[in-house]
């Protein structure tokens, strides 16, 4: 979990003498890089394609045919 706090006092500590550039650092935090945005956009469909993909090989091998379908 990011911590706020813990950033502005990193910025603190930093060499940045602007006042307005050490409130923009959290912006290069690594939690709000494209890629951790595009992980965090659909957070269950690894876990849903992989049974999904389960489900079909079982479908596929195991079930009985049905011999009323067409």
């Amino acid at each position: 979990m990011i911590d706020p706090a813990k950033i502005i006092e990193n910025a603190k500590k930093s060499n940045i003498k602007d006042p307005w550039a050490r409130r923009e650092v959290w912006r290069s935090h690594p939690s709000f890089s494209k890629m951790a945005q595009l992980r965090g956009m659909f957070p269950g469909l690894g876990i849903a394609t992989g049974l999904f993909a389960v489900y079909c090989v079982y479908d596929h091998f195991a079930a009985k045919p049905d011999s009323k379908h067409h």
